[in-house]
């Protein structure tokens, strides 16, 4: 793989915030913009990527010279919209968009798509306390949506915590994205959190033909038994009450079952101290990579180490790992990168 970006140690406190604006184009009327808070800094990550700094922000390109390029030293400004995007079922997804003012069918964008974790809904994705989210990817010249399964937030339907309906939806965003004038045809960047890898590989197995560039995938867990940390009486109430004996409701929410038939370049993002667990646990990061490696996947990798390799578990400690304080940012630079790789 080349590093054709990277980036320098910058804390830039730019106060360019984005505007709101109903609809463009929705799907129908759009709704009252309730995200409260908002985070209009504009960060940069640290310098432990290893990766070199181009220092040139472009103008917004003009027709016919046109060559999509990330800023990452001064933020554009952009616009929120909110609309609905029904799901396969005919749900409506409720479903909020960034997108930096200048973008258009002349001038489209790399587009992302941000998926939740646990049974969150989409704002969590541009909470105040986020060190990269929805807004800086958008200020950097992505189109970027976040959006509320069914049977959250403001989305019709019941809650499905990932499984066959989760998938669907998913696949409704995913196609909504690649289908506008403003995003640029050569597939959507896919990012999940945490449970949030359930759908995007049950999705990703399912459609292999989904137009999704890379699939990061922060610190999700693979199978029913790290989803509830071995029939922990508080995990398995975040999981519905349903224990690892639940072969039925299981069979279709185990990340680890998806992963082997995903065709889509894979990264997973991963500390040592992991977010859920609170302790050294990192056996379903080598799982899903080693899924990857010896499944469909032309590309998979943990972190910045070596790609397309067996990842040993008892050689755990001998990888790198992220600094679970570190991960907003560095997530930050893991899109910009993964925007631009060729993944060779």
């Amino acid at each position: 793989m080349r590093y054709t970006l990277a980036i320098v140690i910058l804390l830039l406190g730019f106060a360019v915030g984005c505007s709101h604006q109903a609809g463009s184009p929705p799907v129908n009327p759009p709704v009252k913009n309730n995200e409260g808070g908002t985070s209009d800094y504009f960060f940069t990550p640290t310098a432990s990527s290893g990766m070199a700094f181009d220092p040139r922000r472009p103008e917004p390109p003009v027709q016919g010279e046109y060559v999509w390029f990330p800023s990452i030293t001064e933020p554009y400004d952009c616009i929120v919209e909110e609309l609905y995007i029904p799901s396969l079922n005919g749900k409506k997804l409720h479903a909020k968009l960034f997108r930096p003012d200048w973008a258009s069918g002349e001038k489209p964008c790399h587009g992302l798509v941000l998926v939740p974790g646990g049974i969150q809904v989409g704002d969590v994705w541009h909470v105040p306390w986020r060190r990269s989210g929805s807004k800086h990817w958008a200020k950097s010249g992505f189109v970027v949506i976040e959006f509320d399964f069914q049977g959250r937030g403001l989305s019709e339907g019941t809650e499905d915590r990932g499984g066959p309906q989760g998938r669907e939806d998913l696949k409704a965003i995913i196609e909504y994205m690649i289908g506008r004038p403003d995003v640029l045809k050569s597939g959507v960047g896919l990012v999940s959190s945490s449970m949030g890898v359930v759908p995007c590989a049950g999705a990703l197995a399912t459609w292999t033909d989904l137009p999704v560039r890379f699939w990061i995938d922060l610190e999700g867990a693979h199978d029913r038994y790290s989803a509830t940390q071995w029939d922990d009486p508080f995990w398995v109430g975040l999981n519905g009450g349903h224990l690892t004996s639940d072969d039925e409701y299981w069979s279709e929410r185990e990340a680890i079952k998806f992963q082997p038939f995903i065709t889509t370049p894979y990264i997973r993002i991963q500390s040592d101290l992991d977010h859920s667990f609170d302790y050294y646990y990192v056996d379903h990061a080598f799982e899903m990579v080693n899924a990857a490696v010896n499944g469909a996947s032309p590309y998979a990798r943990m972190n910045h180490n070596k790609p397309n390799q067996i990842l040993d578990l008892a050689e755990s400690t001998s990888y790198e790992y992220e600094n679970i304080y570190d991960m907003e940012p560095e997530l930050y630079s893991y899109v910009i990168q993964a925007s631009i790789d060729d993944f060779e």
